[in-house]
C-alpha cells in the first residue's frame, strides 16, 4: 500500500484503514445531516444572529467540521500503526492529534497547506470555531508544551510520507467536496460564543456518529467522488440514530392535543387546560400545583404542543433521584407511545447510569466488549441502532425521548468532559425540571446558568414544583432579577396554583393564573412529641391500622425508619407491615436496585389507586415514599422537616377520591414528630440521627430555623386547606425575610447558626460559579476547563457520593429474588478508608446467606448485614478500625 496518504481511522483486527479525508467527509456529511432538521437548525441560526441560516454560512461551519481531525497529518499519529515495516532509523515519537493541531498553527508551511490564514476572510468566528472544533473529543484543546511548537519531527517528511503534502490534500479535497463554503457572497462568521460552544457538541455528536464503522466501512483507496458516498451513509446514519426527526410529524400542527388519546381520561384537569392556552412562543414555564394535579401531565401537553409545531424535537424529563426517574419512566413512554408516530419506532430511554433501558425493555453489557450491548428483546439491526443514545451516559440527551435525573443536565453545565455534547444534544429538546425545589443552593445555581444558556439559543423549558418559593422562582424566570426578588407581603399573596412565564430577557415575567380544582383537601395537622421513641410511633400507627386505616410512616432517615420497623415487628403485628413473599418489611434506599423496584410494585400495590382495601395496612419508610410514587393513605405519620418537603409527603394522603375508607379517615390526617425537648438541640448537632442539622459532611435539613419555623405553622394555623394555604405555608417557611425575622426573635445560638445555614447557601453558590461551564467566555486559546485535580471531582451534588457497588454474581436475596447491585450512601463506610474502594473491588461484591433471610453482603474489607431490613449497618463481627 502507498504511504502517500494520510489515515484518519484504523482496524486493529483487520490492519484496514481510513483516508483522513474520508473520515472527515463522514463526519461533516454527518454535521450536515444533523442542521437539515429545522429545530436544531433554529438554534443554530439563533447562535449566529440570523433568522435563517444562509448556504454559504452552513456551508462553512460543514468545512470548520471537516477540519476537525486535521492534527491527524502529524508524523507522530501517522506512525502509531507500522506503515513502513522496512524503515531504516528510528520511528517518531507516537503522538496525538488535538493538542498537535495547536502546534501545527506555529508552523507556517503546515497552516498555508492547510489554507488556515485564507479562512480569516470568512468572519471574526473563525477562529472560535476551528477551536470548538478542536474540542470534538468532549474537552478543549490545550498543549502542555511551554512554546506550543511540539517536537519538529511531527512536521517532517518520513520516508515516502510528508505531512504537509498530506495536509494539502486534505485542503484540496475539503473545497472539492464543500465549493460553496469558498462562495464570496456571505455574512461574517460572527464571533459569537454561544455559537462556538452549541458548535462545539454539535461537532462532537457529527464526530460521534461518523466514526462508527458500521454505518462508515474504510475506505483506504483515494476516491475523489467520496463526498456522494458519504453523504449517502451519513443519511441513513443519522436517520436510524433518530435524528431525522423532521420526518416524523404528521397531521396539522394547530390540531389540539387530546387528553383522551395522551392519558385515557376525559377532560383536561385546570393546570392542563391552561397549559394548552398559553402560546406557544413563551419559551420558560414553571408550573406550580399541589401533588396529585397533573403536573407531568400538564408537560407531556406541552411537549405535544411544541412537538406538532416543530418548535422542538426531543423531550427530556428530569427528575431530583433515580428512584423518581425510574417510577416516571413507565408513565412518560406510555403517553409518548400515543403522541408519535409508530413508524418513528422511538423507545423512551431511561437516562440514569447504570441501567440499559428502553421502553420496557433492559440490556446488558457484554463483560469482554463493553460497545457490545445484549438486549432482552434480541432486536433486529434497525431496533439495536435507534437505542444508541441508551448505550453511553454522554449520549443521553441526545435520545428522542428520555426520564432520568437532573444531574444528566448539570453534567451539561460543568468544567467536565463531554458537557458541550451533553448541552448541544438537547438544545432541540424540551427540557422538564420535575420538583426543582428539591435542589440544593449548589445544584440550583448550576441548573440556572444551563437554562439561560439553552434559552438563550431558543430552547425551551417547563419547571414543575408544587411548593416553589417566590426567590427561587424569580431566580429561574429572569436572570437579571434582584437576589431576594418580591417581599414577604407581595410573594404570599402570589396565585396558586399558578403557572408562571416570561418571554424573554426584556420583559418583565408574567404569570398566567390557574383555576382551583372544585375540591379542597383540609387537612387535620398536629405534632407528637415522640420523635426520639419508636414504641410510641408504632402504637399509634398500629392503633389506627386496626380501625382499617392505611398508616404511611415517613422518616428522615434510614436508621430512624428501622428502628419503628423494629418496634412493630416486636409488638407481634407483623401482619400489618408491607409484606413481600411473606416477609415483613419497609422501603427505603438501602435494597439491591432489584429489589426496590420489587419494593415499589408493592407499596403501588398496597397504596395505589386500584387497590383492594380489605383491611388496616402501616407502610414505613424514608423520602423514598414521597416522590413520584402514585400511593394515597388515609393517615401519615412525618418526622418534622421543612413545610416544601411536608407538602409533598401530605401529597400522598387522600390523593385519590375513595369510598372505603374507615369512618375516622375520611378526612385526611397528618401527626408530624418533633423532639420533645424542642428544635435547640439541633443547633449543636444533637438532632443530626433525626435527619435535623448540620455536620462537616452536611445533614438531610440542614435549616433548624426553618422547622422550628415548620413546627410553629403546624401549631398555630391547623387544619391545613390545601391547595389554598399552600403559598401561604411555603413562604412563611422559605422566605428569607421570615427566616430572618424568627432568627432574629429567638436569638443567641439561633442568630448564629441562620448566618452560618445563609452563607454556606452564598457559599455553594459561588462554588457553582467556580465550576461552572460558561458558555457567555469566548471559545478561543484561554479557554480551558480548570485542571481539577485525582482528589477534587467536579459533581453535580456537593457532600458525599453514592457508592455504587455490583456483585460478582447475581445472588438471591432475602425476598427470593436475583440481586446484583447496590447503591449505598459513602456514610456506611469508614470515610478514611473510602480510597480502597476501587472499580475492582466496587465491582466483585459477595452476598452470602447467613440465616433464613439474614445475608452477608462482602466489599472489600467491609462486611454489612443485608435482610427484609435493607442494608442495616456493618457486620457487628467486623472488627473496630
Amino acid at each position: 500500500m502507498s504511504n502517500s496518504f494520510a489515515w484518519g481511522k484504523f482496524d486493529n483486527e483487520t490492519s484496514r484503514f481510513h483516508r483522513l479525508e474520508h473520515h472527515c467527509a463522514d463526519v461533516a456529511a454527518c454535521f450536515l445531516e444533523l442542521l437539515a432538521d429545522p429545530v436544531l437548525e433554529k438554534r443554530v441560526a439563533i447562535a449566529c444572529g440570523m433568522e435563517r441560516l444562509d448556504p454559504v454560512t452552513r456551508m462553512r461551519l460543514a468545512y470548520v467540521a471537516y477540519l476537525h481531525d486535521f492534527g491527524k497529518v502529524n508524523c507522530g499519529f501517522q506512525f502509531k500503526v507500522d506503515r513502513l515495516p522496512k524503515m531504516q532509523g528510528q520511528k517518531p515519537k507516537k503522538a496525538g492529534h488535538i493538542a498537535e493541531a495547536l502546534m501545527l498553527s506555529c508552523h507556517p508551511e503546515m497552516c498555508e497547506a492547510l489554507n488556515l490564514s485564507g479562512l480569516a476572510n470568512w468572519g471574526q468566528g473563525i477562529e472560535p470555531l476551528l477551536f470548538a472544533t478542536l474540542a470534538h473529543h468532549g474537552r478543549p484543546a490545550y498543549t502542555s508544551n511551554q512554546t506550543g511548537t511540539g517536537p519538529k519531527e511531527l512536521w517532517k517528511p518520513i520516508g515516502d510520507y510528508d505531512p504537509v503534502a498530506a495536509a494539502r490534500v486534505l485542503e484540496k479535497r475539503g473545497r472539492q467536496w464543500l465549493p460553496e463554503a469558498f462562495e464570496n457572497e456571505a455574512p461574517p462568521l460572527p464571533d459569537n460564543p454561544a455559537l462556538a460552544h452549541l458548535f462545539c457538541g454539535l461537532i462532537t455528536l457529527a464526530d460521534q456518529i461518523g466514526s462508527d464503522m458500521s454505518h462508515f466501512p474504510l475506505e483506504p483507496k483515494s476516491d475523489p467522488d467520496y463526498w456522494t458516498v458519504a453523504q449517502n451513509r451519513a443519511g441513513v446514519a443519522v436517520r436510524k440514530k433518530l435524528f431525522a426527526r423532521r420526518f416524523w410529524r404528521t397531521g396539522n400542527s394547530s390540531d389540539s392535543v387530546s387528553v383522551q388519546k395522551l392519558f385515557g381520561y376525559d377532560a383536561p384537569r385546570p393546570s392542563q387546560q391552561a397549559i394548552q392556552e398559553v402560546p406557544l412562543d413563551d419559551r420558560l414555564l414553571i408550573l406550580e400545583s399541589e401533588t396529585g394535579s397533573g403536573k407531568t401531565e400538564a408537560a407531556l401537553l406541552r411537549f405535544a404542543s411544541l412537538w406538532k409545531a416543530g418548535i422542538v424535537d426531543g423531550l427530556y424529563f428530569a427528575l431530583p433521584t433515580r428512584a423518581a426517574a425510574k417510577q416516571l419512566h413507565r408513565r412518560v413512554s406510555d403517553a409518548l407511545k400515543n403522541l408519535l408516530p409508530k413508524e418513528a419506532k422511538i423507545e423512551t430511554v431511561l437516562a440514569v447510569p447504570g441501567y440499559l433501558k428502553a421502553d420496557g425493555h433492559s440490556g446488558k453489557r457484554d463483560l469482554n466488549n463493553k460497545f457490545k450491548i445484549h438486549w432482552d428483546d434480541d432486536p433486529g439491526e434497525e431496533v439495536r441502532l435507534a437505542r444508541w443514545a441508551t448505550e453511553q451516559a454522554r449520549t443521553y440527551l441526545s435520545a428522542p425521548a428520555a426520564v432520568g435525573t437532573i444531574d444528566q443536565i448539570l453534567l451539561a453545565g460543568l468544567q467536565i468532559k463531554w458537557a458541550h455534547l451533553r448541552a448541544s444534544s438537547v438544545a432541540r429538546s424540551l427540557l422538564v425540571i420535575d420538583e426543582v425545589h428539591a435542589s440544593s443552593s449548589y445544584m440550583s445555581a448550576l441548573l440556572r446558568n444551563v437554562l439561560h444558556d439553552h434559552l438563550e439559543i431558543g430552547g425551551h423549558a417547563f419547571i414543575m414544583s408544587a411548593t416553589l418559593g417566590a426567590t427561587a422562582r424569580d431566580q429561574f424566570l429572569h436572570k437579571s432579577l434582584r437576589e431576594n426578588g418580591l417581599d414577604f407581603d407581595a410573594a404570599t399573596v402570589y396565585p396558586y396554583p399558578v403557572l408562571s412565564l416570561s418571554k424573554d430577557a426584556t420583559k418583565s415575567p408574567k404569570y398566567w393564573p390557574i383555576d382551583s380544582p372544585a375540591a379542597s383537601k383540609i387537612i387535620s395537622i398536629t405534632t407528637s412529641e415522640n420523635l426520639e421513641n419508636p414504641s410510641t410511633i408504632a402504637e399509634i400507627a398500629i392503633a389506627a391500622a386496626q380501625t382499617g386505616a392505611r398508616v404511611l410512616i415517613i422518616r428522615n432517615t434510614v436508621n430512624s425508619v428501622q428502628s419503628v420497623f423494629d418496634a412493630l415487628l416486636y409488638s407481634g403485628h407483623q401482619d400489618l407491615l408491607l409484606n413481600v413473599n411473606s416477609q415483613p418489611t419497609l422501603h427505603h434506599s438501602r435494597f439491591s436496585v432489584e429489589d426496590r423496584e420489587l419494593l415499589d410494585h408493592i407499596v403501588e400495590r398496597e397504596l395505589g389507586k386500584q387497590s383492594f382495601r380489605d383491611r388496616g395496612k402501616i407502610i414505613i419508610g424514608t423520602q423514598t415514599l414521597e416522590q413520584s410514587l402514585d400511593i394515597d393513605a388515609d393517615f401519615l405519620i412525618s418526622d418534622l422537616c421543612p413545610v416544601d418537603v411536608l407538602l409533598q409527603r401530605i401529597g400522598r394522603l387522600h390523593r385519590h377520591h375513595r369510598d372505603d375508607r374507615p369512618p375516622l379517615y375520611n378526612d385526611p390526617r397528618c401527626l408530624v414528630l418533633v423532639p420533645e425537648s424542642g428544635l435547640e438541640g439541633g443547633l449543636d448537632r444533637k438532632l443530626l440521627k433525626y435527619g435535623m442539622g448540620t455536620s462537616k459532611s452536611g445533614g438531610v435539613y440542614e435549616d433548624i430555623v426553618a422547622l422550628e419555623s415548620t413546627r410553629r405553622v403546624i401549631e398555630e394555623l391547623s387544619p391545613w386547606i390545601v391547595p389554598s394555604m399552600c403559598r401561604e405555608l411555603v413562604e412563611k417557611v422559605t422566605h428569607r425575610e421570615e427566616l430572618h425575622s424568627l432568627a432574629k426573635q429567638l436569638g443567641g445560638a439561633w442568630k448564629d447558626h441562620f448566618n452560618k445555614i445563609t452563607g454556606k447557601g452564598f457559599a455553594e453558590g459561588g462554588v457553582a460559579q467556580l465550576h461552572a461551564l460558561k458558555r457567555t467566555e469566548p471559545f478561543d486559546g484561554n479557554f480551558n476547563f480548570v485542571n481539577w485535580t485525582d482528589q477534587f471531582q467536579l459533581r453535580t451534588r456537593l457532600g458525599e457520593n453514592e457508592v455504587r457497588v455490583k456483585l460478582a454474581s447475581p445472588t438471591l436475596g432475602p425476598f427470593g429474588k436475583c440481586v446484583a447491585t447496590f447503591n449505598l450512601p459513602a456514610h456506611i463506610f469508614d470515610r478514611s478508608r473510602l480510597a480502597e474502594l476501587d472499580v475492582n473491588t466496587l465491582e466483585s461484591a459477595t452476598l452470602e446467606s447467613v440465616s433464613g433471610n439474614n445475608f452477608l453482603l462482602t466489599v472489600g474489607d467491609f462486611r454489612f448485614a443485608y435482610s427484609p431490613r435493607g442494608v442495616s449497618g456493618r457486620d457487628p463481627t467486623d472488627s473496630p478500625r
